[in-house]
């Protein structure tokens, strides 16, 4: 009897054991993320994988880089973009990545453009940096900035086309990744590398849709929102500035050297959209089929604009100007953002802008998109 209860024990005990063992192998184990890089003439440096560098910062993962090779490793709680990051000298250097399970290969080349392949998202969303024009238009930048390179205005001309192209391929591939209606994660991703440009509130309402899906706790549509936030306090600052008060006078030429003054054409129209562009900001350039649209409506009804350039290369100012063909007075005084026109008016980055009545008084300032659109057409109800 008491040998059969031993046996019984022992069957237990083996049981139990296996049944532990057979627990232990079956539990999910934990995504993991690799990523294994080159970052030439590059040794005994730290490298870091963070999450959102610029805002809530988190260090993920560090390793460091020996004769230029590196590899990182890190549980993946969420699928999110991070920054590899790593200071040589008072400079830091960093380049996109998408943390997900899998691995990754990381390269740097010779322009300082970063290439990661190897997983589903980076793959995807980090696509535009294999693509052979912008691969192209990274090589026009870097060689632009080589010490080597055309001096004067004819070259600086060259040079903000390569950046606005290189800059151009990017935004478009990316806007196709956060209109993809098929993967929110991707497509917040996408909104958040962004910064929501060029239309926050369309990307927001793509990042909220997706909210159900990522979880209230999800860090990656916490910086979304959060950058949301940071930009619509900006932009109430931005929009109260002068509101209510009288407009600030000049008398500048125009690309063929006639003198306009603001005050005449304000004492002309109904209402006059001051606009502060620049031909090197793709912002203010992306504005001005909308702005043309608005101008072809409403200069019959009494809308004037006027387009101050920040430039102070006035061959730039010149091209960019015959590229997008404006229809109303442009002016500039050359001095860029030393102008004294600058200085008394609430310009703080561009694009930006003041509305001005008949009267002299400035009515708006500093709208974009789709609330400058709406406040023009309310202006003539």
């Amino acid at each position: 009897m008491k040998n059969m209860i031993r046996a019984w024990r022992a069957a237990l005990a083996g049981a139990v054991l296996l049944g532990g063992l057979f627990a232990f192998n079956s539990a999910p184990q934990p995504k993991e993320f690799t990523i294994t890089g080159t970052i030439p003439d590059a040794d005994n440096l730290a490298v870091s994988l963070v999450r959102d560098p610029y805002g809530d910062a988190e260090q993920l993962a560090t390793d460091t880089i020996r004769q230029g090779k590196f590899q990182l490793h890190c549980p993946v709680k969420e699928i999110m973009n991070v920054s590899l990051v790593y200071h040589q000298g008072r400079s830091m250097y960093s380049y996109p990545v998408i943390l997900e399970p899998g691995k990754v290969q990381f390269k740097l080349t010779s322009t300082g453009l970063s290439q990661v392949s190897g997983a589903k998202y980076n793959n995807w969303i980090l696509g535009y940096q294999r693509d052979s024009d912008y691969v192209k238009a990274d090589r026009d930048v870097w060689a632009f900035r080589q010490p080597n390179a055309g001096k004067g205005p004819e070259a600086e001309w060259e040079g903000i086309q390569h950046f606005m192209k290189r800059f151009d391929i990017r935004s478009q591939y990316l806007q196709k990744v956060l209109h993809n209606k098929k993967d929110p994660v991707a497509a917040v991703i996408a909104a958040v590398m962004l910064e929501l440009e060029p239309d926050r509130a369309a990307s927001m309402k793509i990042v909220e849709a997706a909210a159900p899906e990522l979880g209230e706790n999800s860090k990656l549509l916490k910086q979304a929102r959060r950058m949301n936030e940071s930009q619509l306090e900006m932009i109430t600052r931005r929009q109260g500035k002068m509101i209510g008060e009288d407009f600030i006078d000049f008398t500048l030429p125009d690309l063929q050297g006639r003198q306009q003054r603001l005050g005449d054409l304000v004492k002309s129209h109904k209402y006059t959209l001051l606009q502060f562009w620049a031909s090197w900001c793709v912002p203010c350039r992306a504005e001005i089929p909308m702005l043309k649209a608005l101008y072809q409506v409403y200069h019959p009804q009494g809308l004037e604009i006027v387009s101050f350039s920040m430039d102070n290369n006035r061959v730039a100012w010149q091209k960019a100007s015959e590229k997008e063909q404006l229809l109303w007075p442009n002016v500039s005084d050359g001095l860029a953002d030393k102008s004294p026109v600058i200085k008394r008016y609430p310009v703080i980055g561009i694009p930006a802008n003041v509305i001005i009545d008949q009267q002299g008084k400035i009515i708006a300032s500093n709208l974009t998109g789709e609330e400058l659109d709406n406040k023009i057409k309310s202006l003539f109800k």
